[in-house]
């Protein structure tokens, strides 16, 4: 609004009030007038006023996730408005400890997707956009919302409807809205070129493995199988073929075949368990699972230009 239409507007008032006002009603209509001007800039950017709003809602009612929220984190406690705008949701601003946001700022703005919804919200300053990807999952008159860097907050309603407290998670919440149905993990090659993946050994030993076809299930080094009974995860009863107590006294000849049986082999957030293991001489290499294991979690899919390999259940 130009200084123009200020005058205007601080004539006007004046025009109304100038003549039944003391002097001491003169100081405050002249606050009065600053005041109105000042909310002016405010009132043409917010994004909707949030009396009419609750009329609206009252009058043609409103989408179950619409209405007001209000979020207590440990530095953050602020309420929004949530409303639809044709087929998306509006996230604005309405108060709180939010430095440098004022009434009807737009926050964010999300849209249907799946079981969910997805947007994008405003992590910087009203003047100094920094937009971030969110993903949120609406509960029990609650929103849990996923940052980009899956740290979370948690919104409650406050109007029209109230969030009880405790709470109850919505099983959504905690097992299938952020599911990953694929495993993705990254690969390496070995200095003979060979694919090599990550696994965990019995919960405790985290290393590359060698992926290649082989008749065996699971190929180990004598150090890797010495390292599993160090750990206490492999012992007597694991041990299927050879002489266990041969195999730990270091002053006798390692004389194979020896085979035990591997409690668990965890390939990114899926898990295998009770493979069959052989120890080979071999220690230029320390361990090689069958492509043939793999698959039983599912499709296999390696993608060499990414250095990615995924499977799909």
């Amino acid at each position: 609004m130009n200084s123009n239409k200020h005058i205007f507007l601080i004539r006007l008032i004046e025009s109304i009030f100038g003549q039944i006002l003391t002097d001491h009603k003169r100081t405050m209509k002249h606050l009065l007038i600053i005041s109105f001007i000042l909310a002016i800039p405010l009132m043409t950017h917010a994004q909707f006023e949030l009396d009419s709003l609750k009329q609206k809602w009252e009058s043609v009612g409103r989408e179950p996730i619409e209405g007001v929220y209000s979020l207590s984190a440990n530095n953050r406690s602020y309420s929004i408005a949530l409303a639809k705008a044709e087929d998306v949701f509006k996230l604005v601003y309405l108060e709180g400890g939010l430095e440098h946001w004022v009434y009807g700022d737009l926050k964010g703005m999300i849209a249907k997707s799946g079981e969910m919804y997805e947007g994008r919200r405003n992590a910087g300053k009203p003047t100094k956009p920094n937009l971030e990807d969110i993903k949120i999952v609406f509960g029990n008159k609650k929103f849990i919302l996923y940052w980009s860097d899956w740290s979370i907050d948690e919104f409650k309603m406050i109007y029209p409807e109230e969030a009880k407290e405790p709470t109850d998670m919505d099983k959504v919440f905690l097992d299938e809205a952020f599911k990953r149905n694929d495993i993705s993990i990254p690969i390496q090659l070995s200095d003979s070129g060979t694919v090599e993946i990550p696994v965990m050994v019995n919960d405790v030993l985290k290393i590359y493995v060698g992926l290649e076809k082989t008749s065996q299930e699971v190929i180990v080094s004598k150090d890797i199988a010495k390292t599993l009974i160090q750990t206490k995860t492999l012992g007597y009863k694991e041990w299927k073929e050879g002489n266990y107590y041969q195999f730990i006294d270091d002053k006798k000849a390692f004389e194979p075949p020896h085979t035990f049986i591997l409690n668990s082999l965890a390939v990114g957030e899926g898990q295998l368990t009770k493979l069959e293991a052989v120890v080979s001489e071999d220690i230029s290499r320390s361990m090689l699972i069958s492509f043939d294991v793999l698959e039983r979690f599912g499709k296999v899919n390696i993608d060499m230009e990414k250095m990615l390999l995924t499977i799909k259940p």
